[in-house]
C-alpha cells in the first residue's frame, strides 16, 4: 500500500465585517433572550414540580430542588457564555479573523509525504458567508 485516506480537522474562521458583525450580534441577542425565556419556564415548572414532590416526602423535594438548581445553573452559565461572546463580537475590529468552528475533511497521504505538513492542517476563511480563502496552516496554499 503506498497511500491511505485519513480524516483531518479543518478550522473555520470568519473575517469580521459590518454585515457579519450585525448578523452574529442579532443571533447572540436572540439566543440570550431564549435562555431568559427558558429560565422563566424553568421557574414556572419548578414550582409545580416542588408541589408534587412535597406529596412524596422530603427526599423527593430535595431531589427536585437539586435537579432544578442544576438546570438553572446550566442555563445561567450558557447565558454568561453568550454574553461574553456578544461582547467579544461587539469589540472585534473590522477585518480581524475570529474562530467559527471546525469541520472535518479527508486527505490522501502517500509514501514520501511530509508528516509535518500533513499535521499542520488547514483553515477555511469566510467573509460574509462566502469562502474567501483556503489555507494550509503555516502558509498560504
Amino acid at each position: 500500500m503506498d497511500k491511505i485516506t485519513i480524516r483531518q480537522p479543518v478550522m473555520v474562521k470568519f473575517i469580521v465585517t459590518e454585515q457579519t458583525k450585525q448578523l452574529i450580534v442579532r443571533e447572540l441577542q436572540q439566543a440570550i433572550t431564549n435562555v431568559g425565556v427558558e429560565l422563566d419556564q424553568l421557574e414556572f415548572h419548578a414550582k409545580r414540580a416542588l408541589e408534587e414532590a412535597k406529596k412524596q416526602g422530603l427526599h423527593a423535594v430535595e431531589a427536585v430542588q437539586q435537579q432544578i438548581e442544576s438546570e438553572r445553573k446550566a442555563r445561567l452559565e450558557r447565558r454568561e457564555q453568550l454574553m461574553a461572546h456578544l461582547t467579544q463580537i461587539q469589540q472585534a475590529e473590522l477585518g480581524s479573523e475570529l474562530p467559527h468552528g471546525q469541520v472535518e475533511t479527508t486527505i490522501e497521504v502517500k509514501v514520501g509525504d511530509s508528516w509535518e505538513d500533513i499535521m499542520r492542517g488547514g483553515e477555511i476563511v469566510l467573509k460574509d458567508g462566502i469562502v474567501h480563502e483556503i489555507r494550509r496552516v503555516g502558509g498560504a496554499h
